[in-house]
């Protein structure tokens, strides 16, 4: 009984400690919901989706386009013919009856064809409903090569596009993985300021004890209390911030109601420091790499206003595309004899069609296509150059962090030492419990400054890392 009554204490204690780390949200758990809730990913999504849809829409020029007409005719009005008379008046009826019969000179005596008016109408019944159906079908032939440059071009961009979506993944990665390395030191920032706001109080205390003793000026008194509210000031800097950071993540990740205490995120500070310690050169190889998603977008956007180029140059003046026409047309009255008064016909053509003056306006397409071109090959150097930029400014910025952390980690364990020499010193009545306070303080201030560094070693480093690939 008593090994079981001590299992179950011990399962207790565990059960809420299990618990609160299956409360915790993990990394992975963030970057799951950046996925699906980021609009920059969701709209590069639509972009690829679209060059999609532009590549089909190129390659359906290719194939066949068959079009095809089905309608019905009615007409209500009968329609009316005039018909001249003159010829009946002159006709002489002896080239071709035999005369002298008693019917036809009985005939010809009652006939009135030369009184007979100047014209004559006759209506033609039209009433009946009518169906005319037709298909047509264009084939092209030859074009000079412009559709399937079209369709190069297209495929470029939707290449293009398809790395945009991992490109834009790589970035908010490295932007939320340095939110919360952020949001990690700010934490131990804000808890270091709240024992040094209990230590500036207890001096402030003492101060003002000494003051109303005569021991000190009440001008020192004064000091400490507006050092008190300093420090005030910084950690409500600082929790804002980290409401700010809260807030992004948010955004990103589609969680709500995020507080610092809900995330489980440790940066990898040997990581960090072995990326700061990398070869640079290799570094900016790597950057600026062909195998780069960057690199590789730039270049399938330069491969896609070459081939505009390309047709654009294939749609100058008088050369024709030849394109084969074949259409069908099909009329019929919707009666039973339908059949009798049905027409069709089958027509096939081979056309030819090309521009001889448009007012310029295919040379200026041309020109716009070689300037494009141009601005593609000039956007990829200044990407390169903006790459190697941003590199030295991150590389500066991860030797000063790197600098400032080896400084504050000396010069806190210096402190430290200081700290337990004035406790000492304090127990055999050598020091004072101001003095033991204010190194205190010390202390706390040069772990803050070690924390500021992390988190400017955080931001570099996640930059770097994306904008090469490097995985320590």
């Amino acid at each position: 009984m008593k090994r079981i009554m001590t299992l179950l204490v011990l399962v207790s204690l565990i059960l809420p400690l299990a618990a609160q780390d299956q409360n915790k949200i993990t990394y992975e758990e963030l970057r799951a919901g950046m996925s699906s809730s980021s609009t920059d990913i969701m709209q590069a999504v639509e972009d690829y989706k679209s060059a999609s849809a532009d590549l089909r829409e190129a390659k359906s020029n290719l194939h066949p386009q068959i079009t095809y007409t089905l309608a019905g005719s009615y007409v209500y009005n009968h329609q009316v013919m005039s018909v001249p008379t003159d010829d009946f008046k002159d006709i002489d009826f002896g080239k071709y009856f035999t005369l002298g019969s008693p019917t036809i000179d009985g005939l010809l005596q009652n006939a009135s064809l030369r009184n007979l008016p100047d014209e004559i109408s006759l209506t033609i019944p039209v009433s009946d409903p009518y169906l005319n159906a037709s298909v047509s079908l264009i084939q092209p032939v030859y074009t000079w090569g412009k559709l399937t440059s079209s369709i190069d071009m297209y495929e470029e961009i939707e290449a293009a596009r398809a790395l945009q979506i991992g490109d834009t993944e790589a970035r908010l990665d490295a932007t939320l993985k340095a939110y919360l390395s952020s949001l990690y030191y700010l934490r131990q920032v804000s808890e270091r300021l709240e024992g040094m706001k209990e230590d500036t109080d207890q001096l402030v205390q003492l101060a003002n004890d000494s003051s109303e003793a005569g021991l000190i000026l009440s001008q020192d008194a004064a000091q400490a209390r507006v050092s008190t509210r300093q420090i005030d000031m910084t950690l409500t800097q600082v929790r804002t911030q980290m409401d700010t950071i809260l807030s992004q993540i948010e955004v990103m990740t589609g969680y709500d109601n995020l507080t610092a205490d809900m995330i489980d995120y440790t940066p990898d500070e040997d990581g960090m420091r072995a990326l700061a310690q990398a070869d640079r050169a290799m570094l900016e190889a790597m950057a600026t790499s062909a195998s780069q998603n960057s690199m590789q977008m730039l270049t399938h956007m330069i491969n896609a206003t070459q081939a505009a180029k390309k047709a654009a140059d294939r749609s100058m003046y008088v050369v024709p595309d030849i394109a084969l026409s074949v259409s069908a047309n099909y009329t019929a009255p919707l009666t039973s004899s339908f059949i009798d008064n049905s027409s069709w016909s089958v027509t096939v053509a081979v056309a030819l069609q090309g521009t001889i003056w448009d007012g310029g306006k295919n040379l200026s397409a041309r020109d716009k296509a070689e300037s494009a071109a141009s601005s593609a090959e000039i956007s990829r150097k200044e990407a390169v150059n903006t790459i190697k930029t941003t590199l030295a400014q991150n590389f500066a910025a991860m030797d000063l962090a790197l600098a400032q952390i080896d400084y504050q980690s000396a010069n806190i364990e210096m402190l430290d030492s200081q700290l337990e020499l004035e406790k000492t010193r304090y127990e055999y009545g050598a020091a004072s419990r101001q003095d033991v306070l204010e190194k205190q303080l010390e202390c706390a201030q040069a772990e803050i400054e070690r924390l500021n560094a992390f988190i400017s070693l955080a931001g570099s480093a996640y930059t770097v890392e994306y904008l090469t690939g490097f995985s320590s």
